[in-house]
């Protein structure tokens, strides 16, 4: 590293010397000095940092490699033992701050944070000055334009008219200004190539041994969140399939009496009905935080079906059956009666607890009168509207718009806050509604790379959006870049239980 800042140092150096001492004039010189002081100063606060931490994430990768010789499934302890990990005291610093963050991520049960959360390149960007080192360049074009102006100002008004050699005298003096002004700014436009080449490629340079890093990380000691998560949601699914197959001699009778289509959905339904008599349909609560520090929010309220044999199973094997047969409608009403109990609970506790939000379906907005019902909840245990927030199902705008609509109206009425949840980034079949928010689920898009072009869409139409379903530290980097000030996903926080939730609470 050394070598590159007396290599590239020495460059630039003898490049502004050179053309200073080459300099025709006074004015020229004075100009092109300016120039080369700025270009040191780039390099001082803009490259050096660079070449600082390409080092870093070299001895880091380095540093990972070593972790594969010990004989262990946690890596995080001697990970957390190893000091200085980077010998680059910024990036020592912010790793330090990532390592206590997974300790206490890992303390609390929840999904552990990716580590371009805190280490990434907008970073790298503010501690290198980025922003300003970016103007350099142009500075550096502006500052030969200056000299062109100074120049021609002094050589026309040099000039004299009278005598022979009066003009004569005075040809000679615009002719030295010509000289300052076209010199001013070659230098200017060569000194700009060469300091925005440099800069670019030690960037460059950066950026990819920063991604070295990160994917040596997530080999050796943390795959990404989402990895985790999905072979949870295959395991459950296959322990389900499995017990299901062995039910009880009902599941077996209900097998001969109907097709296997048919079976299956009674077994399910058979199954939800006996856990609703054993209390073991519950509720989690998944947090939606503000980017920019994860503080959260608002928490979304989701139905949890802890069985006693199987643990949490995944809504995706039973959902499609209670909303068939409608009865969702009872699990949704015993969900929304618990979480306001413990909203009014958290309350008592002096939590200061943030608004939940309940999802209603068109199932529900069809088979009941939501707004009384929740302005039923809310007296009930002592809760303000500001206390919940309805999040009407997308779908619900399409297959009953008139219903939605009205709901819609009279939930404002009553003072709640309305969302739309579900929205899928169709612009084109997009209701027409008065909710203050809509929540954009990013697993509906086509590609990740239509994210900027939705936000944009939405910042045109003043759709306020919030980001849902953020799975990746790609997703969560696209949705900031677009301006996204708030969202929710597993790669921000997995689902809490009642318990963890209210832990959180505490720690926050």
């Amino acid at each position: 590293m050394k070598k590159s800042v007396v290599f590239i140092g020495g460059i630039l150096l003898a490049i502004s010397g050179m053309l200073a001492y080459i300099s025709p004039d006074k004015l020229s010189l004075a100009v092109v000095s300016i120039m080369g002081v700025i270009v040191m100063l780039g390099f001082v606060f803009g490259i050096i940092p660079l070449l600082q931490y390409i080092g870093a994430f070299k001895q880091g990768t380095e540093n990972l490699e070593g972790l594969k010789k010990i004989n262990s499934d946690n890596l995080w302890v001697p990970l957390a033992r190893i000091e200085p990990f980077f010998g680059q005291k910024k990036i020592d610093d912010m790793f330090s701050e990532y390592i206590e963050k997974a300790a206490e991520q890992r303390e609390q049960g929840v999904v552990i944070s990716d580590i371009e959360n805190v280490i990434n390149d907008d970073s790298i960007s503010v501690r290198s000055w980025r922003g300003v080192v970016l103007q350099i360049a142009g500075t550096l074009t502006a500052l030969g334009l200056l000299g062109t102006f100074l120049g021609l100002a002094t050589g026309i008004s040099g000039v004299k008219y009278g005598s022979l050699e009066d003009t004569v005298a005075g040809v000679e003096t615009m002719l030295r200004g010509i000289t300052t002004a076209f010199y001013t700014s070659i230098a200017g436009v060569i000194l700009s190539i060469i300091f925005n080449a440099v800069y670019r490629i030690v960037w460059n340079m950066t950026l990819r041994q920063l991604q070295l890093f990160i994917e040596r990380f997530h080999i050796i000691v943390h795959p990404e969140a989402n990895e985790f998560i999905k072979a949870k949601q295959y395991l459950n699914s296959e322990q389900m399939v499995g017990y299901l197959s062995r039910m009880h001699d009902m599941g077996a009778k209900l097998l001969n009496m109907t097709n296997g289509t048919e079976s299956q959905e009674q077994r399910i339904m058979l199954e939800v009905l006996t856990s609703v008599r054993k209390n073991e349909f519950t509720f989690s609560l998944e947090p939606v935080c503000r980017l920019s520090d994860r503080s959260i929010i608002e928490a979304a309220v989701n139905l949890r079906w802890e069985h006693d044999q199987l643990g949490v199973i995944s809504p995706e094997r039973y959902m499609a059956v209670v909303e068939m047969n409608g009865y969702i409608v009872k699990l949704a009403c015993t969900m929304w009666e618990q979480a306001c109990e413990a909203q009014k609970s958290w309350y008592e506790k002096g939590l200061n607890p943030v608004p939940l939000i309940f999802k209603i379906s068109k199932t529900e907005i069809l088979s009941m009168d939501i707004a009384s019902h929740m302005a039923q909840l809310i007296e009930k245990h002592g809760l303000a509207p500001r206390d919940l927030e309805l999040a009407v199902d997308a779908l619900a705008y399409l297959v009953c718009s008139d219903e939605a609509k009205e709901l819609e109206g009279q939930l404002i009425q009553k003072g709640f806050k309305v969302s739309i949840y579900g929205f899928n980034g169709d612009f084109l079949g997009f209701p027409e509604s008065r909710a203050d928010e809509v929540r954009l689920d990013l697993n509906a898009l086509e590609s990740d790379e239509n994210i900027p072009d939705v936000f944009d869409h939405a910042a045109s139409r003043r759709i306020n959006l919030t980001a849902c379903e953020i799975d990746s530290a790609k997703q969560l980097a696209l949705v900031r870049k677009a301006g996204c000030e708030y969202g929710q996903g597993k790669h921000l926080y997995e689902e809490l239980t009642l318990s963890a939730y209210e832990k959180l609470m505490k720690y926050s």
